[in-house]
């Protein structure tokens, strides 16, 4: 209800805006000089379209389609939906990175994750732009205006052109949001990691969206042309993509690339190969194809045919490439990362801990530094001699890509990582929880008792003098209060085992 109402003050706020000044009366005056100039050559124009055997010349009519283009963009800056879908954008920067910032720890706070999310991100403002552009190509239906523009010298095709070319201002905000993102990814949050080149076709999969936004709501508009169309678009694309793009449920399925934006493995990204560039170029060929049936709605000659041709082939090429499976050499250098992290991973030692971290991730480290450092310290000597190591273990085994899964034993795997007592998997919890957890888990550590419960029974030391133990140590370096707060157990708020991202209920007790 408070989204809805929220929705509601800023729509109207933004009719308000953009209605400003409606009322006022108009004056008729006569100008002279550069304005009557313009309006004498608008004339003649308009008389040599109505003569006869007297036709405007292409290059007249791709030079009016380019101003139509410039002036349509700058009119969905009075565009009340646009300038919601403009509000989303920035809700959305807001909520996701500043105020729940916080529940983005460990490999969910990489420069690959958040730049991953932008795609999705853009989904709500480039909805509004297809709303929005569909509003303005109805115009003159709407305002009984289609025998005017029929009358001017530009043809019907030339302005399906121009309200295409509007995506320029789409373009201009969505460029906004981009470098918003980085900032606050950069100054705000701290996120660390590679930006590889999967990272940047997925900001450049974010512009073709908008793009296709656009195509699609002009398309709308020549074929199925009225307003609530575009709603119903939404709702279908919304239905379809997400259905599309959660195929074979929390595992991987190649089919997911067709969709608008597809959900990627939840294990992490660097486990798996995305193939933005093909997807942007994909769902470029997509916005195409539905461009060319927008203006083959007036205008069907070779050219356009030959366009479309072009355009549906190039669909279904990149299509095919981007659920291609994955190959010999990425599945074996993925494989090699999940079963020895170690050797793939940049490490630091301080006496017995050690802390590793894939290369990529090598400022995850930081954070377990920081936290496990004045626990460590409390450790006996003879017990630090035996050390300690943090390392990432990829938990999600079952559900990495056939390819990988292949070339690995996952049951002799998760055996050899469960016989290992004195390495903790150090990614093994998201979200706030990370840094306590691995605290407790240096604490158990330090008293002798197991990290990994053996055949899933948790290993209970209540009312021992070891367990008093191991929470002491693991609440090194916390304020009081924080203290007292890690050894009550109300730093989690895990109320359900199938919350498999978290900590297991049973460690609370």
């Amino acid at each position: 209800m408070e989204v809805i109402v929220v929705g509601a003050v800023v729509f109207g706020l933004a009719y308000a805006f953009t209605h400003r000044g409606e009322k006022r009366p108009t004056k008729d005056e006569w100008q002279s000089g550069p304005a009557a100039a313009s309006g004498a050559t608008s004339a003649k124009l308009s008389t040599a379209a109505a003569v006869p055997g007297v036709q405007l010349k292409a290059g007249s009519q791709r030079a009016a389609s380019v101003q139509l283009g410039r002036i349509e963009g700058r009119q969905l800056l009075r565009n009340e939906v646009f300038i919601v879908g403009m509000a989303m954008s920035a809700a959305i920067l807001v909520i996701f990175g500043v105020v729940w910032a916080s529940n983005n720890i460990g490999a969910q706070n990489s420069w690959r994750y958040w730049l991953a999310m932008l795609p999705v991100f853009t989904l709500a403002f480039a909805g509004l732009t297809l709303v929005a552009v569909n509003a303005a190509a109805l115009r003159s239906s709407r305002d009984g205006t289609d025998e005017l523009f029929g009358s001017l010298p530009a043809i019907d095709a030339t302005r399906v052109v121009g309200h295409l070319g509007s995506v320029w201002m789409a373009f201009v905000v969505q460029a906004l949001f981009v470098a918003g993102s980085v900032l606050i990814g950069a100054l705000v949050t701290h996120h660390f990691g590679a930006i590889d080149a999967a990272s940047v076709g997925d900001v450049v999969v974010s512009f073709v969206l908008v793009m296709c936004a656009v195509s699609l709501g002009v398309a709308l508009s020549r074929w199925l042309p009225h307003p609530l169309v575009a709603l119903a678009a939404l709702v279908a694309l919304g239905i379809g993509g997400s259905a599309i793009g959660g195929i074979g449920g929390h595992h991987w399925s190649l089919t997911r690339q067709l969709s608008i934006w597809p959900r990627y493995p939840d294990h992490d990204w660097a486990f798996a190969v995305r193939p933005t560039w093909w997807h942007a170029a994909y769902l470029l060929s997509l916005a195409a194809v539905v461009a060319v049936a927008a203006v083959a709605r007036h205008r069907r000659d070779r050219v356009v045919a030959g366009l479309a041709a072009v355009a549906i082939a190039l669909a279904a090429i990149t299509g095919l490439i981007q659920t291609r499976p994955m190959n010999d050499a990425d599945a074996g250098r993925i494989a090699a990362m999940v079963a020895d992290p170690v050797a793939h991973s940049t490490c630091r030692s301080n006496g017995g801990l050690t802390l590793c971290a894939y290369h990529d991730y090598a400022d995850m480290a930081d954070t377990w530094e920081r936290e496990l450092t004045d626990p460590f310290a409390a450790v006996p000597p003879e017990r630090q001699d035996d050390g300690f190591t943090v390392v990432w273990r990829e938990r999600l085994l079952g559900r990495l890509d056939p390819a990988v899964k292949q070339r690995l034993d996952i049951d002799e795997l998760t055996a050899q990582w469960g016989r290992d007592q004195s390495t903790w998997n150090g990614a093994a919890v998201n979200g706030d929880d990370s840094n306590p957890v691995n605290r407790l888990a240096l604490g158990l550590w330090a008293v002798g008792l197991p990290l990994v419960a053996e055949d899933g029974a948790p290993c209970s030391v209540s009312g021992q003098a070891r367990g008093v133990v191991a929470l002491w140590v693991a609440a090194q370096g916390k304020r009081a209060d924080a203290a007292r707060g890690f050894v009550s157990g109300s730093w989690s708020e895990v109320k359900s085992a199938d919350n498999e991202f978290d900590v297991a209920p049973e460690w609370l007790d």
